[in-house]
């Protein structure tokens, strides 16, 4: 084993003379797509895309030539000149190649026959011919590396291929593989040509079915083309990990690169860098294996590993492979869990500050400072901030596309940020945090609205995860992930689905208040609050893979679920863990089954389920446990035919979580859900409140239905949220790193350089610990004055009358919890910075204890508190007093009447609205 960081800072000291030379710079490469509408969506990396036309034949011009800036290619793909009418070129895939396996061999452009009538038939007897025409090739020798992989399934024998150049043979009874899943394993040809200036050099595949013998096709499948490359007899191939793998397991701080030996090969040579271009001999082996070893010391948090190895022939020639990358998997966040845990998000990269409550249309110039315009117009990873408070109305669909963006929703000030009017959707390797969407029925004056749109979507994305958001009041379901994987959607709470809304998609007075339509393969749904929805609380959506079995890995537990109407949890999934949710009914709920497995025979293959701890409390106050037939059950359409076994007694994968029992699960999703950062708003109070005294306060004025709400004026509307908030000032944070400067100070970085990518002791960014630590309680405190801090607000979940314990200060301070279920707090007069104090709660029905920390940033000039005598006096402002949790406790602002103790001051001045946390001493 080596030890890889060691080794780097030796060599890296004695410079670049023992790094290994690179690949040529002249390689060229084409992978044949079949992607017309998503170009270089199946696209093998360091290759060019080409979606070939439906034709006899097609062109790709300039094609670049790395270290040659005046040469340009041109590649001409044809079955035959233009005279030719039975036969045609015509992109195809293997859909379950490209997405499991490789996206090079898995697609590729084909010759089939064609007919009047335009069908593709397959050739079986006939021989067919692909030319290859290259113009603008370099004088001298060249080689060409192709691989010939059968797409269409059920090809048992194929016709042998023969290559030529400009007529020449110069290969035979080349065989293309049949589904190939990597390209070792492929069909492939290599050829070496000469090549004259100015001279077109045309290579022929032709295939040479026996007379009388009838193949599973004749054709010519060609997924991928390489210029001037070694011959992959010679290199290694199939790296593990996979290229630009950046969720590698080396937990550990090690691991075992693996790789397809060349046939060749005597011996290997690793070579390893943190910079492509800079990589340095690791180790030699006889082996297909090498380990390296200190990969996850935090100091590497933010590194790409790069690595190739060279093979070794009997005669010391070497064979250089290409340049892979990995990135060992880091934890998003503290908290995260499942089988997004590991998204990447902004990690590293840049920061981009929200200051407008803004946004534009597709047919209105870019805003800067905009929500919109830090999604889609800033490139490379970032880190969204917010400066502003408020009401964000979107004028339409805000989609991002891009990779490792983390929003962090909990550093806005005041109430924080509500968007509504049209549905956010985010990218791969997202984090996305306290985001409160709720879209709403009334958005006339939103441009280009439609009305038949979702509410927040990890739609296809990959590693990514969303915690602490809240999201309702759509018309179509509030959340979707269909066709996700390895994703998380944690502690979010999904409320009041308009229900009857007039869905442009039915007819009127259909009910679609839905929660979620839910994918992934594997996808962790967790600690989530579901609330007055009609159905789809889940809907599960595993859908089909490309060979049209039932696909989806789903782990559904410790959810929250009250008042639903006809629909629980339902749809179809290849496998589901089903475990310790807590079904509460509620006076809409006319559908006892929490689970309905629905095998609507769609796909081939199974649909199963494990099934345990799930918990039902009825109308009337009982509890039902799992019992099939009373709380779940399978239901069969389509011709089903059920030839396996539904209900297993195992789990079907590890959930990379804690699970805890239902009913533990019920007090601390209660406890701590939705965007509650930096304020739990008014709707989602109600929401946490209603369901844990399984009551209703609103009534559908469509449907009637207790709870299902059919408009958002049948509740409070948006009235409750400011349409313009807080804005902070520019020295709030001087050098915008994410990092307001009362914190930078207080963790002795500076607040005048931009030092927000600075690693700390656990592999977090400065940004991140920063980031982390607000999206816990957190309160600015005076130090030597007695504060009050409301712990019922914190543990909502649990019984009145529970016991709050822990509370681990330094020498000098006096703490007391208080009878009111209050904590008082009194720094000493000297302390000064950041604390964290952890708080325990335990009700006693239970031996669940629950634990939350509470921040605290002491210190005599903490700006964000202020009293209110420092406060301006508006003319038409008016005043609310509201506690911590935000209960309003009285109009004005004369706080003498109040107990010692941290409040909300709300200042009301027009559509204007700003939040202020006061210290009545």
């Amino acid at each position: 084993m080596i030890n890889f960081i060691n080794l780097m800072k030796k060599h890296l000291l004695i410079g670049a003379s023992l790094c290994a030379l690179s690949l040529s710079a002249q390689a060229q490469r084409i992978d044949f797509d079949n992607a017309p509408l998503n170009p270089g969506r199946d696209t093998e990396d360091k290759y060019i895309g080409w979606t070939v036309d439906k034709a006899v034949a097609d062109t790709l011009t300039d094609i670049e030539v790395p270290g040659d800036e005046t040469r340009k290619l041109t590649l001409v793909v044809n079955c035959g000149d233009q005279s030719v009418t039975n036969r045609t070129l015509k992109s195809n895939w293997w859909k379950d190649g490209v997405n499991k396996h490789s996206k090079l061999v898995g697609d590729c452009v084909a010759v089939y026959g064609f007919d009047s009538d335009g069908n593709t038939p397959q050739l079986t007897t006939e021989s067919a011919t692909m030319n290859l025409v290259f113009k603008g090739l370099s004088a001298g020798s060249h080689s060409l590396l192709a691989y010939l992989n059968v797409t269409d399934g059920n090809i048992s024998s194929v016709a042998p291929i023969d290559v030529l150049v400009d007529g020449v043979k110069v290969a035979e009874n080349i065989i293309m593989s049949s589904r190939a899943e990597s390209p070792s394993a492929s069909g492939q040809a290599y050829i070496t040509f000469n090549a004259v200036e100015g001279a077109d050099v045309t290579v022929s595949f032709v295939s040479k079915p026996e007379a009388g013998v009838t193949y599973g096709t004749s054709g010519i499948f060609l997924s991928g083309i390489v210029l001037d490359e070694s011959n992959p007899n010679s290199t290694a191939l199939d790296p593990y990990p996979v290229n630009l793998d950046y969720h590698v397991d080396a937990d550990n701080g090690s691991l075992t690169l693996r790789w397809t030996k060349a046939p060749i090969a005597v011996s290997s040579v690793v070579y390893m860098g943190t910079s492509a271009d800079q990589l340095v001999k690791v180790g030699e082996t006889n082996d297909d294996f090498y380990t390296v070893s200190n990969l996850s010391a935090a100091e590497s948090a933010l590194n790409t590993y790069y690595w190739r190895v060279d093979e070794i022939d009997a005669e010391g020639n070497a064979y250089p492979s290409d340049v892979w990358s990995f990135r060992p998997r880091r934890i998003a966040f503290p908290g995260a869990e499942g089988y997004g845990k590991y998204a990447i998000g902004g990690r590293g990269g840049s920061v981009y500050h929200v200051t407008s409550l803004e946004d534009y249309s597709a047919e209105e110039a870019p805003v800067p400072g905009t929500f919109r315009y830090g999604l889609t117009e800033v490139d490379g990873p970032r880190t969204i901030v917010f400066d502003v408070s408020g009401t964000i109305n979107l004028k339409s669909r805000l989609t991002c596309s891009d990779p490792y963006v983390t929003i962090a929703g909990q550093t806005a000030p005041g109430k924080g940020i509500l968007f509504r009017g049209a549905p956010i959707g985010v990218a791969s390797d997202g984090i996305t945090r306290f985001v409160r969407m709720r879209r709403g029925y009334h958005n006339d004056d939103v441009a280009d609205q439609a009305k038949g749109l979702d509410g927040l979507g990890m739609a296809g994305n990959n590693n990514a995860i969303m915690d602490h958001c809240s999201v309702g009041w759509t018309i179509d379901e509030a959340f979707s992930s269909r066709n996700a994987k390895n994703i998380t959607l944690q502690r979010t709470l999904i409320s009041e689905a308009l229900n009857v809304a007039n869905h442009p998609n039915y007819g009127p007075g259909a009910a679609h208040g839905y929660a979620a339509t839910i994918g992934g393969d594997t996808a962790t749904y967790h600690h989530n609050l579901l609330v007055h929805n009609e159905g789809r609380n889940w809907s599960l959506s595993g859908g089909l893979d490309g060979a049209g079995s039932y696909a989806g890995h789903h782990d559904v537990f410790n959810n929250v679920v009250y008042n639903w109407g006809g629909r629980a949890t339902d749809g179809g999934t290849h496998e589901c863990n089903f475990v310790n949710n807590y079904y509460k009914m509620g006076p809409a709920t006319t559908q006892r089954f929490l689970l309905r497995a629905q095998l609507e025979g769609t796909g081939t293959g199974s649909q199963s389920y494990y099934v345990k701890g799930n918990l039902r409390i009825n109308k009337d106050g009982s509890v039902t446990e799992d019992a099939l037939d009373e709380t779940y059950r399978y239901e069969t359409s389509g011709g089903q035919v059920v030839d396996w076994t539904v209900f297993v007694d195992k789990p079907f994968f590890d959930s990379k979580a804690e699970i805890q029992d239902a009913k533990d699960a019920y007090k601390s999703v209660l406890s701590d859900v939705g965007a509650n950062l930096p304020y739990f708003d008014e709707h989602d109070m109600r929401m946490v409140s209603e369901t844990y005294n399984g009551t209703t306060s609103t009534k559908g004025s469509v449907s009637g239905k207790l709870g299902l709400i059919d408009r958002e004026t049948d509740a409070e509307g948006y009235v409750y949220f400011p349409e313009v908030g807080e804005t902070r000032g520019a020295d709030f944070d001087t050098d915008g790193d994410g990092m307001p400067d009362w914190w930078e100070k207080a963790k002795g970085l500076n607040p005048n350089l931009e030092d927000n990518n600075t690693l700390n002791a656990e592999g977090y960014t400065a940004l991140e610990e920063y980031l982390n630590w607000m999206a816990e309680p957190n309160y600015q405190i005076l130090p030597g004055v007695e504060s009050k801090i409301d712990l019922n607000a914190l543990f909502v979940g649990f019984d009145k009358n529970s016991a709050f314990y822990g509370y681990e200060c330094p020498d000098g301070w006096n703490v007391m919890d208080n009878s009111d279920g209050t904590l008082s707090i009194e720094p000493d007069i000297n302390a000064d910075g950041l604390f964290t104090i952890p708080v325990f709660c335990g009700d006693g029905t239970t031996e669940y204890t629950m634990t939350r920390n509470i921040n605290l940033f002491v210190s005599s000039s903490a700006t964000a508190i202020e009293s209110p005598a420092d406060i301006e006096n508006g003319a038409s402002a008016s005043y609310q007093i509201y506690s911590v949790d935000g209960v309003l406790l009285k109009n004005g602002k004369d706080f003498k009447s109040l107990p010692q103790g941290i409040y909300i001051l709300k200042v009301t001045d027009g559509k204007k609205v700003k939040s202020y946390k006061v210290v009545n001493k």
